[in-house]
């Protein structure tokens, strides 16, 4: 993740939930993810066309490091050795994806450490649904409490425009 430095300007709380901020904190956290989404289909894809396919659920993205590489991990070290005969072409679809890699490194993870990986990525729940409309609710009284002119206002709106 970048290093955001403090600034001598002041902002309004509402500038960090603009995602248009280059500077905000938030917008980091949303290019971080947006980058990550993007390296998961992207190995899904690459995965597809080298006939490996049926595993790109059982494979995960571990750290993406400040020298370009990035650690796949998996449960079974059968799905890591087969990978490890697919490196250079795996590279190379990241490469002609957009992603400057300069390396993959291949990490098999113990089973009681590990998340249960779904066979369907649609059943994946990163948060749970009571845990959203909770949020969202709380987000939405909030707006109504404050001003609409105010900064914070807009902020919370355009933040609930995101979750919708």
């Amino acid at each position: 993740m970048p290093e955001v430095r403090k600034s001598k300007h002041l902002l309004e709380i509402g500038s960090f939930f603009q995602s248009e901020t280059i500077d905000s904190p938030v917008a980091h956290l949303l290019q971080d993810i947006k980058q990550r989404k993007n390296l998961q289909i992207t190995l899904t894809e690459a995965l597809n066309k080298m006939g490996l396919g049926q595993y790109s659920n059982e494979i995960s993205l571990g750290e993406i490091n400040e020298k370009n590489e990035i650690k796949l991990i998996a449960q079974k070290a059968a799905i890591i050795s087969k990978l490890k005969n697919k490196l250079p072409s795996l590279l190379n679809f990241f490469r002609e994806s957009g992603f400057p890699l300069k390396g993959i490194h291949l990490k098999v993870t113990p089973k009681a450490a590990s998340i249960q990986l779904s066979r369907n990525t649609a059943e994946i729940e990163l948060i749970p649904m009571t845990a959203v409309k909770t949020s969202k609710k709380a987000w939405e009284d909030l707006l109504h409490d404050l001003e609409i002119d105010s900064p914070v206002h807009q902020a919370v709106k355009a933040l609930l425009k995101k979750i919708n």
